[in-house]
């Protein structure tokens, strides 16, 4: 797109979504608030929108996400019209985006960015070999065989610890490889040709390109075979076994760790969190027992997987025809400049360069006055928790003060860091995509094992300022929300309370409730995996979570496909918990006045509108089900209408006989 266009898209964004607004003209005069809220506020909306047809879904949050784009990449236009200053991190991702753009040079270079990591591939004679060459991958984040990495230990919160992870799936999680319904049948099957695809691109020919997707389905099926379910990875005590390497040796001989570690850059690596100890036994086998030709395969496999997007556009469209258009639905590619800022941010923003691109997008999209009101809102949000925590029948006052205590602790930051990540070390610059993918992920790695000799840092963010999120994190106890999601119709300073509180303000709820969900809970003060809870109060938080698992199993999906309970309980308390004191925040906002409605709307009822139209959102069918299948959130609809449900103040507010409807009585967690 020219800059003139760009620049037009950028205009055409900001004014679609300058201010938050509620226009009554939205809603639905034909539905029952009372029966269907989320069909009330949305049902118009949805009956006019279009899927645009380079996205699986659309809604608030990949509107909010699009304007994001337009203003990060108008300021990228204007900065490769004018670079930053040479080595400065916005000069980094200024360059990283330049290459990404530059479709000759990436043509011209076909596979030659990423020789290194396919010759470590091709070079597996034995046991050790592999080692060396998985370390060799793992160095470049190319996450084969399993994933290394570098967090915060689960029950020492103040020290980092090394991460052996499960992983080395080309598939989206371990379900896949086993479900019987003709669709995943079929889905395996695209896959093996999509792998055979890509071998083709890199030079087989076509029979020897089907022998070796077939090889690549067979392994990944044994270590799906080998690896816990979503469900249970959510379980933070199954996934922390801390292990020396000697007791790693022996738990997963056959596969020699040190020789691993030393080509790493961790031959000092004293211990290590085991997350799953089964699947790492069954790995060490399989690096035995399997012929190294079929290794050969199967890492050179995952370097094309991991680096296709960089690569020449037959390599680009292959990934987009299998993941994108065939599990996500979506019908078109976006524009090359979104798609490379994509790719080098990340969904969640958690790519390597991705905090320099936020520097960017903060310079043109945040103000120390939106960081204030935000700042006010949160302080506010919390207190409304603190009133629950001081007022719940169920818990005992031992279990009481521990969890008051975690809430004063929970530290929060907003917009962006304080202190930006020093990107001095980072390579990237004047290289061609590929290779300045794989010298971000380079530096990135180098950085991570840097920590293992540092305390933690606490001022570190895991989501880049761009991002539309926010997230809790258990091993720091602390909220975080960037200023992607800070943005209108989610958070406007200029406008009512109502609506900051129902949009932002639920948003606000559900992270801080996350700190005391099912997994949360289990945290202290400081984020350290702790049991601080009585077992009588343990006992009837989990009946009451209970009931909210078996509430949300209940909603049926595209095909017949049930939401599942147990996978997405945190979020679901979450967004119960989160809605309900945001809407205690909004009452202590007002004071006791009795606002003057506007629209003819008074701020509760406007306040559960904005909560509704914030979760808008339309999925393509494919991508619905990919939802269900893999996420722990539950579709939107679900979401307004599972929190609703616990909420007397909802039907109050519309002059409902009941609350939206539920089987038995509401949870009452939070």
């Amino acid at each position: 797109m020219q800059a003139s266009v760009r620049a037009a898209a950028l205009a055409l964004a900001l004014a679609s979504s300058a201010h938050a607004a509620l226009d009554v003209r939205e809603l639905d005069g034909k539905a029952d608030p009372c029966r269907d809220f989320y069909g009330y506020v949305n049902g118009s909306w949805l009956a006019a929108t279009t899927i645009p047809d380079d996205r699986s879904g659309w809604g608030t949050f990949a509107i909010v996400a699009k304007r994001n784009e337009a203003i990060l990449l108008a300021a990228l236009d204007e900065a490769l019209a004018a670079p930053p200053a040479e080595g400065s991190a916005a000069r980094k991702a200024v360059d990283f985006y330049a290459s990404g753009m530059d479709i000759d040079a990436i043509e011209k270079a076909g596979l030659d960015p990423v020789s290194k990591p396919l010759a470590a591939a091709d070079s597996v004679t034995d046991a050790r070999s592999l080692a060396v060459a998985l370390a060799a991958l793992h160095a470049r984040r190319i996450r084969a065989g399993f994933e290394f990495g570098v967090r915060a230990d689960a029950k020492d919160s103040g020290r980092y610890l090394a991460q052996l992870l499960q992983g080395g799936l080309g598939l989206p999680e371990r379900d896949y490889y086993f479900r019987t319904d003709e669709r995943s049948k079929t889905q395996r099957a695209d896959y093996v040709a999509h792998v055979a695809r890509l071998f083709v691109l890199a030079g087989d020919s076509r029979p020897r390109a089907e022998e070796r997707a077939n090889t690549v389905l067979a392994l990944e099926t044994q270590l799906a075979n080998a690896s816990l379910g979503a469900v249970e990875r959510r379980d933070p005590e199954k996934t922390y076994h801390k292990m020396t390497m000697a007791q790693l040796e022996e738990l997963a001989p056959g596969f020699p760790w040190h020789a691993y570690l030393e080509a790493l850059g961790t031959p000092a690596l004293s211990e290590a969190n085991v997350a799953q100890p089964e699947f790492f036994r069954a790995f060490a086998r399989l690096a035995k027992e399997r012929a190294p030709a079929e290794w050969r395969t199967y890492l050179r496999w995952h370097v094309l997987h991991a680096a296709a997007r960089t690569l020449p556009r037959a390599f680009a469209d292959a990934d987009f025809d299998f993941y994108q258009r065939e599990l996500r639905g979506r019908r078109s590619q976006p524009l090359r400049a979104g798609e490379v800022v994509d790719f080098i941010v990340g969904h969640y923003g958690e790519q390597p360069m991705a905090e320099a691109m936020g520097q960017i997008f903060v310079a043109r999209a945040f103000s120390t006055q939106a960081k204030a009101r935000a700042l006010e809102l949160v302080r506010n949000v919390k207190e409304a928790l603190a009133g629950r925590l001081r007022a719940v029948e169920w818990m005992s006052e031992a279990t009481r003060e521990r969890a008051l205590e975690k809430l004063a602790a929970m530290n929060v930051k907003i917009g962006y860091p304080d202190r930006w990540r020093d990107y001095s070390a980072a390579t990237v610059g004047a290289h061609v995509y590929a290779e300045n993918w794989l010298r971000a992920n380079e530096f990135e790695h180098r950085r991570l094992v840097a920590k293992l000799a540092q305390p933690v840092d606490r001022g570190e963010w895991w989501m880049a300022p761009y991002i539309v999120n926010a997230y809790y994190s258990a091993e720091r106890n602390e909220i975080v929300f960037p200023a992607g999601i800070l943005q209108p119709p989610f958070f406007d300073a200029e406008a009512d309370d109502a609506l900051n509180y129902g949009a932002i303000g639920a948003v606000i709820g559900h992270e801080i409730t996350h700190g005391f969900d099912d997994r949360g809970r289990r945290y202290d003060a400081q984020g350290n995996l702790r049991d601080w809870w009585t077992q009588t109060d343990a006992r009837g938080y989990l009946a009451r979570a209970k009931r909210i698992e078996e509430q949300y199993a209940g909603y049926e999906g595209i095909e017949g496909l049930h939401v599942n309970g147990q996978l997405t309980l945190g979020e679901n308390i979450s967004d119960v918990g989160g809605l309900k004191i945001a809407y205690l925040a909004l009452a202590q906002a007002l004071d006791g006045r009795e606002a003057a409605p506007i629209d003819g709307l008074t701020p509760e009822q406007r306040f559960f509108i904005s909560f509704a139209q914030a979760w808008r959102a339309t999925y393509r069918p494919a991508y619905e089900r990919l939802l269900i299948q893999t996420d722990q959130h539950s579709p939107a609809r679900f979401r307004v209408r599972g929190a609703l449900a616990h909420m007397p103040e909802f039907a109050k507010a519309f002059h409902c006989e009941a609350p939206q409807s539920l089987a038995g009585e509401p949870a009452e967690i939070w």
